[in-house]
């Protein structure tokens, strides 16, 4: 496969992975995950749900065959989880490290895309580009 990026390239690219690897949010999500990983008690719960969604969906294929108290008990039980799973304190912490993170590299894309085309990313309300971004308002 023919290389795109010349040598110099790579090593801006390098350095700039090396400083956002020096940044405390890529500390942070990386904390997150591995803490995600090994937390026993909430990969059981996501466990859990994953069989009863599956339970849930076996309920709705079966031709014909209606079992509506059997499907309200699972929706149930999967809705607990769900509130179990997005509450634990383990989750909760992944999915902050993860907005912050994701937050850092969208405006390290942001300001490459910036510097190529002169031209900033706008949110959707192209409220942070004041009309500038080139979307039709």
């Amino acid at each position: 496969m023919e290389e795109l990026l010349t040598p110099e390239m790579k090593a801006v690219i390098a350095s700039l992975g090396e400083l956002i690897k020096a940044d405390p949010r890529h500390l942070a999500i990386r904390e997150a995950i591995d803490e995600y990983e090994r937390s026993e008690e909430l990969n059981n719960l996501i466990a859990e749900y994953n069989m009863q969604q599956n339970a849930l969906a076996d309920a709705y294929g079966k031709n014909g065959e209606s079992d509506d108290a059997l499907r309200t008990v699972v929706q149930s039980r999967i809705d607990a989880l769900y509130d179990q799973i997005t509450e634990h304190p383990v989750y909760v912490a992944y999915v902050d490290a993860k907005q912050a993170f994701d937050a850092l590299t969208n405006e390290v894309y942001g300001e490459l895309q910036f510097v190529i085309t002169g031209q900033r990313p706008c949110s959707h309300d192209c409220s942070s580009c004041h009309s500038d971004c080139g979307h039709h308002h």
